[in-house]
Parts: C-alpha cells; structure tokens; sequence
C-alpha cells in the first residue's frame, strides 16, 4: 500500500533559456491568461492575449498571421458596435474605421513583439470551433445568430498544417524564437462531455507532431487531469482551475523551465509584488512610512541587479 494519495507528475527540467532578459508573448485560451499574468507577477516581459482569448489552434494561426500581414477583415455589426468574428469580443469600436484602426495598432505591436521575442507559449482549449460560410473558422460568435455557422470539429492534419505554416513564416523573421505549446486543462462542456474529451484528445496529438519541429511541450492538461484530479481544485463552474490549482500548475511550470537564479529571483519579485498590494492600516502612520522606505528600497535593489526586470512602482 502506498503512503501517497495521488500520482505525482514530475515533468523534467529542459533548459528552454527562460529569464528575466527573456522577452515572452502568450497567446490562446484564458489559460494563456493565466500564465502570462504569473509571468507578469514575477517580472518578467511578458506581452499577454493581446488579440484577446482564442481557443482554437486555427484563431491563433490566423492571430499570427494577421500580425505578420494578412489583415484580412471579418467584420460584424451588433446592434451599433463593431467587431471582428477573428478576434475576441474585448475588441471592438463604435465604426468600422475605428476598428480596423484599433486592430491594425495591435497587429503592429504583435509584429514588432514577434520580431524580438524570444519565447512564444500557445494554449489550446478546443479543436470545436464555427464557420462562416466562406469557410472561415471564427474565434468568436458574437452573439449571432446560430444559422449564420457551420459547427466543425477540426482534423489534426488541417490544424497542425496551419500552425506549421505560420511557425515557417515566424522563423524566418525570428529563427532564436522558442515556441511552447499546451493544452487548456479547462473543459468545454458547453459541446459535451463526449465531444470535450475527444477534442482536447485531438489538441494532444497536435502538440505531438508539433513537438517534432522542435517545438517544446507543457502537460498542464495532464497536471490538472490526473494529478489534481478532484473539484476542489476547481472553480465554482466546475471547469476552471481555482486559483489554487493555477498556483500549482504555475510551479510546475516555474521548476521545469528556469534555472535556480531565476527561480530565485523570482521568488524576490513575487514576494515584493505580494508587499506592493498589502493594505496599509494606517497610511499616515510613522509604521506606513517605514513600510513604504522598505519597498522603496527592495525596488531599487532588483532594478540594480536587473534592469530588464517589469516592477510595479510604489503609487506616488
């Protein structure tokens, strides 16, 4: 009999030259969020969802794309605000001029952010997705009417096809850029069980043939299915990751891909941030000022020893 009340999954460390000088993009799912926030959190330059959630491979490729110019439009009117069936609903104007405008800037930066990055991470959450009659597979429905789409559940051939095709096009205007996938440990129940286990099982292969081109894998999936395989672990939705499952994954994730001054370091930067957002009692208080002079200074030595570091600053 075993002392131990759960399958323990220690993922082996790979040394995918992740730091502080390092500069990250995160884009998919709302898992994409997740990570990146915690990234954010440590300090590290980190650009996250800046097209917004995207949960299908083939909204990600098209992101991609769209970034390195094909600006293709996929515009919709809902009631006096437009948006783009590419992108997620955040995204939006009240004209169409506005909109492409706004796009177009995003597009920009991602362009530039790709150029220099060093690591890009890409969160799938589900091989599910909705098509317009023209075949093009949209990232978001935007509340329209169900006749206006055609449900599919995409081939790994065609989804891996159109990473490839994007990661070709990456490397040449970046060949020391890293690419790690995952898949979202978070379950789309809304298509059915059934149908959630045999998309998320299609995004697994993908990561797979994707892993052949050099690309790195991280098992979240597999961290929140087997090893924290219980509803406490989730959110109220039963779907979600809590935040106490995401700190766990965010371990994880932490002890496979950096080394032991990064961890270290990191460990700094968290408990520093952790101090910024403490609720001071009283802010007048001879305490509130020594208080305030000790993260000052905190500040000023991580800056010192790196400069690269993303900090937030004491409020004024």
């Amino acid at each position: 009999m075993t002392d131990s009340f759960f399958i323990e999954f220690n993922i082996p460390k790979e040394n995918i030259n992740l730091n502080h000088q390092s500069s990250v993009i995160t884009l998919g799912s709302c898992f994409s969020d997740e990570i990146g926030e915690k990234l954010s959190f440590a300090g590290f330059d980190v650009l996250v969802n800046p097209l917004g959630t995207l949960f299908h491979p083939m909204s990600i490729a098209h992101a991609l794309s769209f970034a390195l110019g094909q600006r293709e439009k996929y515009l919709v009117k809902k009631s006096d605000v437009f948006l783009d069936y590419a992108f997620s609903g955040k995204l939006y104007a009240m004209s169409e001029q506005e909109l492409s405008s706004k796009l177009g800037n995003i597009g920009d930066q991602l362009a530039r952010k790709l150029s220099s990055s060093t690591h890009l991470i890409l969160t799938f959450g589900t091989s599910i997705g909705y098509e317009l009659p023209s075949g093009f597979l949209v990232a978001n429905c935007h509340q329209q009417p169900a006749s206006n789409f055609h449900k599919v559940n995409s081939s790994i051939d065609a989804m891996y096809e159109a990473l490839s095709t994007i990661l070709d096009k990456l490397y040449q205007i970046n060949s020391d850029l890293k690419v790690l996938v995952t898949v979202s440990p978070v379950r789309h129940l809304k298509d059915g069980i059934i149908e959630n286990g045999r998309s998320k099982a299609k995004l697994l292969s993908l990561c797979e043939m994707l892993e052949s081109r050099g690309v790195n894998y991280f098992p979240a999936y597999e961290i929140f299915m087997d090893e924290l395989r219980d509803y406490r672990f989730s959110k109220e939705d039963l779907t979600h990751p809590n935040e106490i499952a995401v700190d766990y994954i965010w371990n994880k994730f932490k002890n496979a891909y950096l080394d032991e001054s990064t961890l270290k370091l990191t460990s700094e930067v968290e408990a520093y941030h952790r101090s910024l957002n403490h609720r001071i009692l009283y802010p007048e208080s001879q305490g509130a000022n020594d208080y305030k002079e000790k993260l000052i200074q905190t500040y000023e030595n991580l800056i010192n020893r790196m400069p690269n570091l993303r900090l937030k600053s004491l409020p004024l």
